[in-house]
């Protein structure tokens, strides 16, 4: 499609100046044809072959580009987000079908901590929280129950978790901002922040609820410890803000550039990378501008955009082999991370920060179409789920945390 544009936008260029240049008078045409050989006459089959490859070259691709823009600015944009609400809302709608709030697959009874805040934090940052407040409220109740004064534990490890905790930590600092009725006291939340923040190593946080070693830290479980506790205010606070200011621009410092990997001596990732650029974003402009002596942006949207519309990446498996905690071996299945839904939050934030031009952004759009159109499937009328090609479909059915990100990703594309 883009090389018949390119010819035919090439044909119709040099149409057109060939007819400006018919309307020149004789004379004007044949000194400059004689001139531009030094007195000799050019051939004008060979001028002209000449001139229309210098179209083809330097003329057709801009305007190629500018074209497939304004289609896509005037009716390609408003098509992918009238689908975007569609699948949207038919996401909801499945996750909410399932049995409990949340497994980790559709067919599960019991509830995964860790999922039950995936799919909350959903319905919170897409404000369908309002819309189907009783299924909220419920599945924020269960969390409640589970806490420990330590913090949500992982029922696959039976202990709190950084990861569940700081979930956990994000949902209840929306619930300060707007609180959904279910929590009547912040108190022990409040002590679990504390907690979470005082347990930091210099490499920021492990799995669990425990000081971890370098060994131990992971940029994934950093990343939610550091995103919770500036959300909870922490950046603010009079004794613990400039601690928390130089932990969070020493990550960035110590992962020079613009990409993250899961560990510090890691190959870059997806993810993480996506993870950061949304943190930085998010900032203050005072705290951006010291990040910005390590961390380039550019770079980070960049390796983004090709992770994810180049090279199609949708899903990331992090490998962790295990941590010792109190003497004991605490074993952990690999993380599967959503890669699409954090590149399109990431990109969609790029564009807005102007690190991202608007023919990417498009690009972006086209890819995430492509996504609804290839990887969704639908169990029932109304209701999608969502089946990666790049992650095994389990024997319990789809993955709930899927769509959970999912319905996040899209949300920054509306």
């Amino acid at each position: 499609m883009y090389t018949f544009l390119r010819i035919l936008v090439t044909a119709v260029l040099a149409a057109f100046l060939f007819f400006l240049w018919g309307l020149l008078p004789a004379s004007v045409t044949a000194a400059a044809l004689s001139a531009a050989a030094g007195g000799y006459p050019l051939v004008n089959i060979a001028a002209a072959a000449a001139f229309v490859l210098l179209l083809w070259i330097l003329a057709a691709p801009p305007l190629c580009g500018l074209l497939r823009n304004v289609r896509f600015a005037l009716f390609t944009r408003n098509k992918i987000r009238k689908q975007i609400r569609s699948r949207q809302r038919s996401l909801v709608n499945w996750l909410l079908s399932r049995p409990a709030h949340w497994g980790i697959t559709g067919s599960a009874s019991e509830p995964q901590y860790a999922n039950t805040c995936e799919g909350l934090l959903a319905l919170r940052g897409t404000g369908f929280y309002e819309k189907k407040r009783e299924s909220y409220r419920g599945a924020l109740q269960v969390l409640t129950e589970a806490v420990l004064p330590t913090g949500l534990p992982s029922r696959t490890v039976n202990r709190p978790t950084v990861i569940n905790t700081a979930m956990l930590l994000c949902l209840i600092a929306e619930e300060k901002k707007n609180p959904s009725g279910v929590i009547d006291s912040y108190d022990l939340y409040d002590e679990i922040a504390s907690s979470l923040w005082f347990l930091h190593a210099e490499d920021g946080w492990g799995p669990l609820i425990l000081r971890a070693e370098k060994k131990e830290c992971r940029l994934v479980n950093t990343w939610w410890a550091l995103r919770a506790l500036y959300q909870y205010g922490f950046l603010e606070r009079p004794e613990e803000g400039d601690a928390f200011r130089q932990l969070l621009t020493g990550i960035y410092e110590k992962n020079r550039g613009g990409t993250f990997g899961y560990s510090a001596s890691d190959a870059p990732r997806l993810t993480v990378t996506a993870m950061y650029l949304l943190l930085y974003y998010d900032l203050p402009r005072r705290i951006r501008e010291e990040i910005d002596k390590d961390y380039d942006p550019r770079a980070a949207a960049a390796f983004i955009y090709r992770r994810f519309v180049t090279e199609k990446c949708q899903v990331e498996v992090e490998s962790i082999d295990g941590t010792y905690a109190g003497g004991t071996f605490i074993a952990h299945t690999p993380w599967k991370h959503i890669a699409s839904a954090y590149a399109m939050q990431a990109l969609a934030a790029a564009r807005r920060n102007r690190d991202l031009s608007g023919s990417k952004m498009a690009d972006v759009y086209r890819r995430t179409s492509n996504i609804l159109t290839q990887d969704l499937r639908s169990p029932a009328v109304g209701e999608n789920c969502y089946l990666p090609s790049d992650i095994e479909l389990p024997r319990t059915g789809p993955y709930t945390f899927a769509a959970a990100h999912l319905i996040l990703g899209l949300q920054t594309l509306l």
